[in-house]
Parts: structure tokens; C-alpha cells; sequence
């Protein structure tokens, strides 16, 4: 083994080696929550798949691709979505886009261009746990959790003097800040006052900012939230107006999320304003795709269907919130309502004090057949422990049947 490969077996596999166990059991009968998966529209996905294949596919596409950055049919259907759905102050062009295989090899193709070895990025906590090991096992660089003093401060102003902090005390230099947005695990969206003040903080510092916008169209009504901020794109925002640094200023996607396909391994990279970059993007091996994967994608942004299909995902995500959410009132359990994202941050331990009482809840859960994904994965406060983020975006007889299950856990409480 090299340095490098040892480093990263003995560093990250620790901290995911139970996960992985646990999915590759033949007989698994959990059922598993704490992925932010979308099954709720996968039959028509699969019909439109099934149908982009058979019509589209010709021998040429057994080929390697023409584009340097991706395939050319898919970046002009992925400019021409972004067009139409993020309203970007500056139109979307195909030369402005990389394509990657997921998200992840977004994160991982700009950290490693951008950071050299040992340099630091800013998230704000609580945040997904997979940025901890996407930045740090290829590219060598170290996230930097940006604390706030409670969750009810996660998506206010008050991450300004948070991001300020962090900066300055941190030991190691520092590259960037990743915003994501809509947020997870919170399952709600920065107000555009926020999202332009982390535009200036960067220009004033000096480092790139990233706009993590998976969950971009995956949003539905709360009818608990009274007008809740809608989801503004980092494309929407006029850099240069705030004082910023347009050629340091990106904007990653995926159709894993928002179209429920995560097996289909298809990211997207926007940067405008800088070319030198983007090559570095396009360079990098690890961002070739599939053709059948561009194919399906293609077909699916193209598709006179898909304003239907985004309102049907939109209604089905509601029907699956309400139902997870009875549940929490049902067992008085305390939860963040949430309008965009496949998941609710929920309460289960509300006396915690150690992260321990979180450990042995995740247990007790699992002892009846269901996996959650507990707090302290997502660094939130120490001063609020006992929060479990629980994914819904289920079939409704899965997750039923789920909640059927932890109906035993919090009967006697």
C-alpha cells in the first residue's frame, strides 16, 4: 500500500466499516431510513429510462465521448434545465459545466483543484457527513466545522460572525466554504440575505465558494411553515453586484436527489467565470460517465413530462412528510419541519446529555428492524444532542411499515 492508500483505510474506514457491513449482508431485514434516497417516483423514471434507451441508443454511444467535459447533448440539455429552473443572473452555457459521476466526484474533482494537501474548507455544521471523508480522502484536505450555538441558528445571519470565527481560529489555511442548500440535515432553505452575505464573507477572505444544491428542486408545501424562504441558486445571485469573486464561485448538481436515480452516478459542476478551472474540472479522470447514463439524463430534462413530474414528486413528498410527521405527534416527539429534502431532523432523545444517549436510541431502533442515521454524524451543537435525521421518501407500505416498527420503541415512553 501506498502512504496515501494506508492513510485513508486507516483514517476513514473505522468511521464507515459498520455501515458497509451492515448493507452487504445477504439477509438484511432492515429497513434503512437513514439514506436520503427518492423512490417516489421511480416507476415513472424507469418508464422514461426504459424509453430514452430503445429510442436513443445507437452503436456510436458504445464509443468514448465527443465532449471534453461531458457528453455535448447532455450539457446542452443541463444548461437548458438550469436555465429554466435555478433563474440564474447570467444564462447557463454548455462550455461552463463538468460532468462528473455524482455529486461526490463534484466535491472531490474541486477540492482537489482548488485546495492543495492540508488546507481547510469551511461547512457549517450541522452538515452531511460525507463531506468529511469526499474531502479528505483523494484530495488531502480538511473540513472545518463551522459551529453555531444552536440549530435554531443554522440558516440566520448569526453564521456570519460562526463563519468569521472559524476562519480566524483556524491552524491550517483556509480555501473555501460550502454552502449547502437546500440544507441537510435541516430540510430547509438560506434566505437570500444569507446566501449574499456568505458571498461577501468569501470576497472579503479571499476563497471560493461552493453551493452544494442537490436538493434543488426537491421541495413541497409545510403547511407548518408560513411563507418559509424559497430555494435561491447561487446562479441567481449577481456576484459582482455583492462585491464578489465570480470566478470564484460554483454551483455543484445531481439527479440523484431531485430525480431519485443516486445508482445513475450523474453530477454536474457550473462554474462561469473560470476557465482555467473548469479544465482542471474536465481533466480529471475520475469524471467520465456512462453514455447510457447521459442518455437517460438527457431524455429526462428534455422531456415535455417534466414539469409534471417535478409537481407529482413535489405531492408525493408532501403525502410522505405527513405521514412521517404524524408519527412524531403521535409520540410528542419534538421535530424541525422541513419543506425541501427527503428527510426531517427529529428529537428522539430530548434529555440527552451524553452522545451516548444517542447511541443506545440508534440501537434500540435497530433492535426492531430499522436504521436511522443518529446526530452526532452531522457535528451539530453540543449543546443539543439527541436528534436523529429520518429519511421518508419511501413507498408508502415501506415506511408504514418502518413506523409500524418504532412504534414499539416509543409506546412506553
Amino acid at each position: 500500500m501506498s502512504k496515501r492508500g494506508f492513510a485513508n483505510i486507516e483514517s476513514i474506514m473505522p468511521r464507515i466499516n459498520d455501515q458497509v457491513m451492515e448493507r452487504q449482508k445477504v439477509k438484511n431485514h432492515n429497513i434503512d431510513l437513514s439514506s436520503a434516497e427518492n423512490w417516489l417516483i421511480r416507476p415513472e423514471l424507469v418508464e422514461i429510462c426504459k424509453d430514452a434507451i430503445q429510442k436513443d441508443l445507437t452503436a456510436k454511444h458504445l464509443s468514448y465521448p465527443d465532449g471534453f467535459s461531458g457528453h455535448p447533448y447532455l450539457l446542452s440539455a443541463l444548461s437548458n434545465f438550469f436555465n429554466s429552473h435555478f433563474h440564474p443572473h447570467r444564462p447557463v452555457e454548455p462550455h461552463q459545466l463538468a460532468i462528473t459521476p455524482g455529486a461526490a466526484g463534484c466535491i472531490d474533482a474541486i477540492a482537489f483543484n482548488i485546495c492543495n494537501p492540508g488546507e481547510g474548507v469551511l461547512v457549517p455544521a450541522p452538515y452531511w457527513n460525507g463531506f468529511d471523508f469526499l474531502l479528505e480522502v483523494r484530495s488531502s484536505v480538511v473540513p472545518i466545522a463551522v459551529k453555531l450555538p444552536d440549530l435554531a441558528s443554522t440558516l440566520t445571519l448569526d453564521l456570519i460572525p460562526a463563519l468569521e470565527a472559524a476562519y480566524q481560529n483556524a491552524t491550517i489555511p483556509v480555501r473555501a466554504l460550502i454552502i449547502t442548500n437546500p440544507h441537510n440535515p435541516i430540510g430547509q432553505c438560506y434566505s437570500r440575505s444569507v446566501l449574499e452575505a456568505c458571498v461577501k464573507f468569501c470576497a472579503k477572505k479571499d476563497i471560493h465558494l461552493i453551493f452544494d444544491e442537490v436538493y434543488a428542486m426537491t421541495s413541497f408545501p409545510c403547511p407548518e411553515l408560513v411563507d418559509p424562504p424559497p430555494f435561491v441558486s447561487g446562479l441567481a445571485l449577481d456576484i459582482e453586484a455583492l462585491g464578489g469573486k465570480p470566478n470564484m464561485v460554483h454551483v455543484i448538481w445531481s439527479s440523484s436527489k431531485d430525480f431519485g436515480q443516486s445508482g445513475v452516478r450523474m453530477g454536474c459542476i457550473v462554474t462561469q467565470s473560470n476557465k482555467e478551472l473548469h479544465v482542471g474540472l474536465a481533466l480529471a479522470a475520475n469524471t467520465q460517465t456512462s453514455s447510457l447514463s447521459a442518455i437517460f439524463l438527457s431524455e429526462l430534462l428534455n422531456s415535455p413530462r417534466l414539469p409534471s413530474l417535478l409537481q407529482l414528486n413535489s405531492e408525493r413528498l408532501e403525502q410522505a412528510y405527513t405521514t412521517l410527521t404524524s408519527f412524531f405527534k403521535k409520540h410528542s416527539i419534538l421535530y424541525i419541519p422541513a419543506y425541501a429534502g427527503l428527510y426531517v431532523f427529529a428529537r428522539f432523545v430530548p434529555d440527552a446529555v451524553e452522545w451516548e444517549d444517542e447511541s443506545r436510541m440508534l440501537a434500540r431502533i435497530k433492535e426492531v428492524g430499522v436504521l436511522l442515521s443518529a446526530g452526532k454524524n452531522y457535528h451539530g451543537p453540543e449543546g443539543e444532542k439527541g436528534w436523529f435525521r429520518v429519511g421518508f421518501a419511501f413507498e408508502s407500505s415501506v415506511l408504514d411499515n418502518a413506523l409500524r416498527r418504532m412504534d414499539k420503541v416509543f409506546a412506553d415512553r
